[in-house]
This record gives structure tokens, C-alpha cells and sequence, in this order.
């Protein structure tokens, strides 16, 4: 996210509207467990919604999506992404601050750069008909360095099982246009500028918002 790639991505805005997953499709589950950060954790642009029912179609019969989080403020994004630097600074004899900030990508983007503000990016798992959540090898929002790397999506270092599970989410979710994060099993997105470095888009269709222009595009 820190590669300077992705904060030259030019952005033609969208005023698309923002919907909250927790009503727009029943067999999309929502985990509230991170409802206390922001009222619209659960919000994303019609696009990424509409493409996760979509995505749904591409999962094997019982499996589900469980939701983590979908927009994240911007405040909350600079504080999370300021706690990874000093943690880094506090763990790592490399003090060089070009370093640190690429360390710390790999586990919050950049705040101007960052996915979920805009609504396009989603965190997310699965679980199978009895609600219960599948094996990817990690927690979700593992720290990369907690893990020995194992949150990277290509991991070796984790179960069969657990890989095997990576792909069919990576299935369905590549299937209607989400790309992954490298760093991160878990986090997809649509419309933001990591989504077009990857997809060689033109432009990036989304940009940050607040929470009160999210009101005015419900």
C-alpha cells in the first residue's frame, strides 16, 4: 500500500451510494464485534455489495460470508496505522522511517491511500452452515510479524486445510472482481487505488469519506 504506485492512481469520484450489509442480502452474515467503531462498519458502495451477492454464487453449498468490517473512518484508519509505526519502532533495530512505513502497510495502509474509508474494501471470513468460522490459518487481523507471515495470503506455513479454505474464498471472490491484499487473507476490495494498480485501471472509481457524507449518500 505504501509503493508510491498506488497514491499516484488518479481518482474520478463516484457519488455512488453506500448501503449497510447487515440488511441488503440474508445470506450475508454480518460479525458485529466491531460495531463500536463507527455506526457504519458494516457500510460499503452498492458495487461491493452487489458484487458479494454475486460472490456468494461461487462458494461451495453451506458456506457463507461472515463480514468483519467494511468502512473504517479516516481518524480511526491514522490511529491504527500510528499504533503499527511505534509498535515497529519499539520491535525493530531498523529505525529508518522509509522502512518502517513499508512494514507497517503490511498491516494498515496508509491512511490517504487506505481502502476502507472509501467503502470499497471489505474484511471478511467463512463459516459453514452451523455459523462456525472456517480454518484460514490465521485469526482474522492477525499481525503479519505475530504470525511468522502466515496472515499473507499465499502462506505455506499453515494447514492444507487452511489453504485449500484461502482458495475457495479467493474463488469467489476474484470471480466478480475483488482483488486481495497480499499481506492479508482476509481483506478484498473494489473501486479504491490499490484495486486499480492491480487491475491496471485507468482511474480509482472511489475516494475517502466521512461519516456525515456517507449520510447524505444513503
Amino acid at each position: 500500500m505504501s509503493d508510491p504506485l498506488v497514491s499516484k492512481v488518479d481518482i474520478q469520484s463516484h457519488q455512488e451510494p453506500f448501503v449497510d450489509l447487515v440488511s441488503f442480502d440474508p445470506e450475508i452474515v454480518v460479525d458485529h464485534s466491531l460495531s463500536n467503531r463507527t455506526p457504519y462498519f458494516s457500510y460499503v458502495r452498492l458495487s461491493v455489495a452487489n458484487k458479494l451477492s454475486e460472490a456468494k454464487k461461487f462458494l461451495p453449498n453451506g458456506l457463507r460470508f461472515l463480514i468483519k468490517e467494511g468502512f473504517r473512518p479516516v481518524h480511526l484508519q491514522q490511529l491504527a496505522f500510528e499504533r503499527s509505526i511505534q509498535r515497529l519502532k519499539e520491535n525493530s533495530a531498523n529505525q529508518d522511517m522509509n522502512y518502517l512505513i513499508s512494514e507497517a502497510s503490511k498491516y494498515v495502509a496508509p491512511p490517504h491511500v487506505a481502502p476502507h474509508p472509501t467503502g470499497g474494501a471489505i474484511d471478511l471470513t467463512l463459516i459453514d452452515s452451523d455459523s462456525i468460522e472456517l480454518d484460514l490459518g490465521t485469526p482474522f487481523d492477525a499481525i503479519p510479524e505475530d504470525t511468522d507471515n502466515a496472515t499473507f495470503f499465499a502462506a505455506t506455513n499453515i494447514s492444507e486445510q487452511a489453504i485449500q479454505n484461502r482458495k475457495l474464498l479467493a474463488n469467489a471472490l476474484q470471480s466478480v472482481g475483488f482483488v486481495n491484499y497480499y499481506t492479508e487473507w482476509w481483506h478484498w476490495s473494489y473501486g479504491d487505488r490499490y484495486w486499480a494498480v492491480m487491475t491496471n485501471a485507468e482511474y480509482a472509481l472511489y475516494e475517502s469519506v466521512t461519516e456525515e457524507k456517507i449520510q447524505s449518500l444513503l
